[in-house]
This record gives structure tokens, sequence and C-alpha cells, in this order.
């Protein structure tokens, strides 16, 4: 208030000395210098008030970042050659790929406000070309990428992804990076997988398999060529191997049925059941049963455990095999009449060297404190594979 009416006295003087001045009469000295003039017309403009913000209309746009929201990002397709890899660098987000017949690949990608931009680059010789697909970053948010390859293409994931893996129908290989988070793998050539933190399931795989994984399980199902998994901690479970079997759990069981050719399971903690195994067989456990069931032939089959029952139930038409069963604090059980080359010795550390038939079979139960047995079994429980 007390800057408006001095402004308001300043101005009266000034508009008085002109008027005398017009009437001829001598104009007194001016009351106001120029220089504070000019501050007067300076604090004028200063106090006037802003003009109004055009009232925005309804539904527009109020950041330019709204605007970006709405773009669209259409799918990138880029052409691959026979004997050429698509590798896929995501750092997080579902990845899913799936084989087409076209010679093609064709990704998307999805954020959680939208579509997503796709970066694709190709390196390598024309005649095995590498094609890096990689996606923008979205500051930490994930982003899931869809795509579709030729069935002849090899798959690989880089830079520790974290998010679930999926991939399906394709005759070349999949290589799956040691990263976080569920793989399903379905009707590929060949895979290798390698999770910190995370559940593994393959089936339909037409060449050799292997599987690492830190934490979680490995379910393989339908292998044509041999399997090598291990779970630091997890259950391990293969079915349908059409060649050699080797299984390493520390803290998980582990089940193999159907496996044409050698086993070799162990466990630091879990039990091991094997079912159907057409070669050599070889198990070890600190703490669990290990159990066989299955028609034996000429060859070798091992069998420990330090705190668990060990058993074989077999065919009870087998030609014959030579058996050493052994145990320090349980009982030996045996459905064949033996003929023993070592008898039992004393009420504990025991052990039975005998033959039964031809002998040509080899069988090793060893038990620390549990039974081991050799059992006959039905013809139901023996064929359980095809």
């Amino acid at each position: 208030m007390i800057k408006k009416t001095l402004i308001t006295f300043m101005l009266v003087m000034v508009i008085a000395g002109g008027s005398a001045a017009a009437l001829g009469q001598e104009a007194p000295q001016p009351a106001v210098s120029p220089p504070v003039v000019s501050l007067i017309i300076s604090m004028a403009q200063k106090a006037k008030p802003p003009k109004a913000k055009p009232e925005k209309a309804p539904g527009a746009s109020s950041t330019p970042e709204a605007e970006s929201d709405q773009v669209q990002v259409e799918p990138v397709t880029v052409k691959l050659a026979r004997g050429g890899k698509v590798a896929i660098s995501s750092r997080s987000g579902h990845i899913v790929v799936v084989g087409w017949d076209r010679d093609v690949v064709q990704a998307s990608a999805t954020a959680a406000r939208g579509p997503a931009q796709i970066g694709t680059q190709t390196t390598g010789d024309p005649s095995r070309p590498q094609l890096l697909v990689t996606t923008s970053r979205d500051y930490g948010r994930d982003i899931s990428i869809e795509l579709k390859v030729p069935r002849y293409a090899d798959v690989e994931t880089l830079e520790g992804s974290r998010g679930e893996i999926e991939v399906s129908d394709i005759d070349g290989a999949a290589l799956i990076d040691a990263g976080e988070g569920d793989v399903r793998i379905t009707r590929v050539g060949s895979l290798k997988a390698s999770r910190r933190r995370g559940d593994i399931t393959a089936k339909e795989i037409k060449g050799d398999l292997t599987a690492r994984t830190y934490q979680g399980e490995i379910v393989v199902e339908n292998v044509g060529g041999s399997v090598d998994v291990a779970a630091t901690n997890g259950d391990l479970q293969v079915r349908n191997a059409g060649a050699d079997v080797r299984a390493n759990s520390a803290t998980g069981d582990i089940g193999i049925h159907c496996a044409k050719g050698r086993v070799e399971a162990a466990s630091a903690s879990g039990s091991i059941t094997l079912v159907g195994i057409g070669g050599d067989a070889e198990a070890s456990t600190a703490s669990g049963d290990v159990s066989f069931t299955g028609a034996i032939r000429e060859g070798s089959y091992r069998f420990k455990s330090l705190s668990g029952e060990v058993s074989m139930t077999i065919q009870p038409d087998v030609s014959g095999f030579t058996a050493a069963l052994t145990t320090y604090n349980g009982t030996i059980e045996t459905e064949f009449p033996l003929k023993v080359e070592s008898p039992l010795q004393g009420p504990i550390n025991r052990r039975i060297s005998g033959r039964y038939g031809d002998g040509r079979a080899k069988l090793s139960l060893d038990s620390f404190n549990g039974t081991v047995k050799i059992a006959k079994g039905t013809a139901a429980s023996l064929k359980v594979c095809k």
C-alpha cells in the first residue's frame, strides 16, 4: 500500500510540472529527476498482474512423456540365413521365442507403459551370421520380448537375464545364460541352460541336454541324447533319456526313469530312485535311500548310502549275477538263493558275497546304517518303459 501511494504521488508531481510549462510559466525544477521517472515506470510495469494462462482443452496431453506413451512401435523384421544365431540381450523381463517356417526374425517388446523399441545388429560371417536383439532400457522396469525365429536358428540369451524364458519349436541349439527365473524349453535341437535361481523344465529335446541351477528344480522329459543335470539346492527328475545320464544334487532327491544308457547319480542329502535303466548304473547318497527297479543285464550296478536303505528289485527270471551285500548296522535280505562265497560276520559289519545263476551281472549294495536287499519284481513293475 505504501509503495502504491508513493508511485501515485510521483506521477502527480510530473504531471504538474508539465502543465506549468504548457501555460508559458516558468517551470519550476522538477520534483522528480529522469532516473526516478525511469524507476517509476519500471515499478509500474512490474506491478502489472500476470497474464492468465489459457485453459487446457479437455483430454489434451499435459506432458511430452504422456504423448510419447501413445507412440506405437511396430515389430522389427530381419532376414536370417541358414546357420545363423539369434542372441537376445535383455536385463529383465519375460522372453518368449517360437520357431516358425520363415527365414526372418520378427521381434517385438512391451514395457509397463506400452510398446518398447527393439534394436538389431547383424555380425559375423554371411554363412553363419549372428543377429543381436536388444531392448531400450526402461529405468529398471521389466521389458517383455517376443520373437519368432526360423526353425533352423540357434538361440542364445545374454547378460544374465532376469525373468522367465520360454523357447519352443526350433531345430537349432538353445543356450540359456546364468540368470534368474524359470526356464521352459520344448521341442528344440539341443539345450544348455544355467540359472542362479529358478526351475528348469525341458521336454522333447532331440539332442544332448546340459542343465545347471543353484537353487531350483530340474525336470527333463524325452531327450534323444545324453543328459547332464546338477542342482545345488533342488530336486532332479529325468524321464526317457536316449543315452547316458549324469545327475548330481547337493540337497535334493533324484529320480531317473527310463534311460537307455549308463546312469551316474549322486546326492549329498537326498534319496535316489532309478527305474528302467538300460546300461550300467551307479548311485550314492550320504543321507537317503537308494532304490533300483528294472531288468538287469550283463553289466555293473553299484549303489551306496550312509544312512538309508539300499534295494534292488529285478526280474525273477534273471540269468544270473554276482552280489556283494554290505551293511555295518543293518540287515541283509535276498529273495534269490545265493551260492555264498563269504558268510555273514557278527551282529554288525555284515557282508555277503555270493553268486546266482551264470553270475555275469555285478551287483554291489552297501549301507552303513540301513538294510540292503535284492527282491523279485512283478511283470507290471518292471515294464514301465517303452
